[in-house]
């Protein structure tokens, strides 16, 4: 009888829930910087936003297929997961000193068969190393680094980058504004180090660049491109022809997700 009542209440069971699919798992609703890989690079609600936002200023700077592209703080491949297949094979470089990031986003993002027809390369060090990348560099994109640095690794950084750009190359990045200067040295994670423009634009013009700002959406940062001086004027130009008709909306939706 015994028996019988175990087997009965083993029908009558009902099924335990299935474990959330991992390849789902987004990670909304997480702090930016928790242990999630698409946490960890900022608020996860703004991942998909902040993907397309890069890709499109590239896009409006003259990305083209056969350009040569370095990502640095490529993270989780948040504009990666877009420009890698976009790009010709071994043309994109990520560099990131977090390789379990790039990790996560090729199993959960990408796969492993995209890794094998574009074959990028990535480097991890917090040099701003992009030597063992496959540059030069027609663009280097660095959004919401230089809001993560102090003025002296900032000044380093973009030293380090400007040996890396091809002839004609620009440096498309982000910092954090602020009424002050932060003052410190080195990496800052994941608070946000700030900057008053015209302070971000000295530290470029230190590093050997030319730096203007670009009227780009951003739910957080301000763009800027730079570029070496000869090819000064080439960048201003580009600073005064690319404009984001949509970027109060896009402002609006990015605050609107990020609240909820």
């Amino acid at each position: 009888m015994q028996k019988m009542r175990e087997r009965l209440a083993a029908f009558i069971a009902p099924d335990p829930p299935e474990p959330p699919d991992p390849v789902e798992d987004l990670g909304r609703g997480l702090k930016p910087g928790s242990e999630h890989y698409r946490a960890f690079v900022g608020p996860p609600e703004d991942y998909d936003l902040l993907a397309g936002i890069q890709a499109g200023l590239l896009f409006a700077c003259g990305l083209r297929e056969d350009h040569r592209v370095a990502d640095v703080g490529c993270g989780s491949l948040r504009a990666g997961r877009l420009l890698i297949p976009y790009l010709r094979r071994g043309h994109y470089t990520g560099l990131d000193p977090n390789a379990w990031l790039i990790d996560k986003a090729i199993e959960h993002e990408i796969g492993h068969d995209l890794i094998r027809l574009k074959a990028p390369a990535f480097v991890h060090n917090e040099d701003f190393d992009l030597s063992e990348g496959h540059g030069p560099f027609d663009f280097i994109l660095a959004q919401s680094v230089f809001s993560h640095t102090y003025p002296d690794m900032t000044t380093n950084g973009l030293r380090s980058l400007t040996t890396q750009l091809a002839p004609g190359g620009k440096i498309i990045a982000t910092f954090a504004t602020g009424k002050e200067n932060t003052e410190g040295s080195g990496w800052a994670y994941p608070v946000c180090v700030q900057y008053k423009p015209e302070h971000l634009f000295e530290l470029a013009e230190r590093a050997g660049l030319c730096a203007f700002p670009l009227d780009w959406p951003h739910p957080r940062q301000r763009w800027f491109v730079a570029a070496a001086p000869e090819d000064r004027a080439s960048a201003e130009s580009l600073a005064a022809s690319v404009r984001s008709p949509a970027t109060e909306t896009i402002g609006r939706s990015a605050r609107r997700r990020s609240a909820g």
